[in-house]
C-alpha cells in the first residue's frame, strides 16, 4: 500500500465527502493509500480534526457544550438507560463515544426534563431546533432554585422564618431560593418541629389551569410555575397529574 502520486479529483472528492464518516484505516485502504499520506492531504485540504466533522461529537464535547462539569458518568449512565444514542467512533488506534447531532436532538426533545439547558449557550452546537430556545428560559428560570448542599446561613434562616408561624411551603420557597421539595427534606432532616402554615385550600379557576398547561408543556417545573399563580408546587404537581390522568396532558419522559 502507498503511493507516491498526486490526489487525483476523484480522490479529493473521496476524502471531502467521507472525512470523519468513515474511519482513516478505511479511507486509505480504499484509495490504497498509506495513512500517513491521507493525514497529509487531509491537512492541506484544511478538513479539520477528524471529530470535528460537524455531524456528530465527542460525549465529552457534548457534556463541556451543556456546561456539566461533574457527575458526567453518573449522567451519562442515566441517560443510556433512557436511550441515548450514543456510538463508539474509531480513529486509528483510539475510540470515542461520539453522538450524531441529528440524533441527539430527536432523543433531546423527548426526555429534555432530564438535560439542564441554562448553561448550554445558543447554538453552541450549530443551528438548534426551535423548541430549544423555549426550554432554555424554562431552565434558566429554574436555575435561581438552588441544589448545592444547605449552608449554615440558609438553615438559620430557615428556622427563623419557620418560627414566625407566618409562611407557606410557596412563600419560604420564594424567599430562600430552594424548591418546596428541598424545604421538606432539610425541615426533617434537621429534625425541626415547626412546619409551614398550610396554603388555604380553594378551587382552581379556568386562568389557572392554562397558565399550568401552557407552561408545563413548554417546560417549565412546577417550582416555577408557582411564581406566576398563588398555588404551590404540591398542588401544582396534584393538578398535573390529574390532567395528565384526564389526556389533557402527555407527561413528560
Amino acid at each position: 500500500m502507498g503511493r507516491n502520486s498526486n490526489f487525483s479529483i476523484s480522490e479529493v472528492e473521496y476524502l471531502e465527502n467521507n472525512w470523519g464518516i468513515k474511519s482513516i484505516n478505511a479511507m486509505a485502504n480504499d484509495l490504497n493509500r498509506s495513512i500517513s499520506s491521507i493525514m497529509n492531504k487531509k491537512t492541506r485540504l484544511q478538513l479539520g480534526a477528524f471529530l470535528d466533522n460537524g455531524e456528530y461529537i465527542t460525549v465529552n464535547q457534548l457534556f463541556k457544550a451543556i456546561g456539566r462539569e461533574k457527575g458526567t458518568g453518573y449522567t451519562l449512565r442515566n441517560w443510556i438507560r433512557k436511550g441515548f444514542p450514543v456510538k463508539n467512533k474509531k480513529v486509528l488506534n483510539s475510540s470515542f463515544r461520539v453522538v450524531y447531532l441529528e440524533d441527539f436532538w430527536k432523543w433531546a426533545r423527548e426526555y429534555r426534563m432530564h438535560i439542564d439547558f441554562s448553561k448550554f449557550k445558543e447554538n453552541e452546537l450549530g443551528l438548534e431546533p426551535d423548541w430549544v430556545k423555549g426550554q432554555r428560559r424554562a431552565d434558566i428560570a429554574f436555575s435561581k432554585y438552588k441544589v448545592t448542599q444547605w449552608t449554615k446561613k440558609e438553615d438559620s434562616q430557615l428556622e427563623s422564618l419557620l418560627g414566625i408561624f407566618r409562611y407557606s411551603y410557596r412563600e419560604l420557597s420564594m424567599q430562600i431560593l430552594r424548591t418546596e421539595a428541598g424545604i421538606k427534606r432539610r425541615i426533617n432532616d434537621l429534625g425541626l418541629n415547626m412546619w409551614p402554615i398550610k396554603d388555604l385550600s380553594r378551587s382552581w379557576r379556568s386562568e389557572e389551569i392554562s397558565i399550568v398547561t401552557d407552561m408545563y408543556n413548554n417546560g417549565y417545573k412546577s417550582d416555577v410555575i408557582k411564581e406566576y399563580i398563588n398555588k404551590s408546587a404540591q398542588a401544582i404537581n396534584g393538578k398535573i397529574e390529574r390532567l395528565i390522568r384526564d389526556g389533557i396532558l402527555v407527561k413528560h419522559k
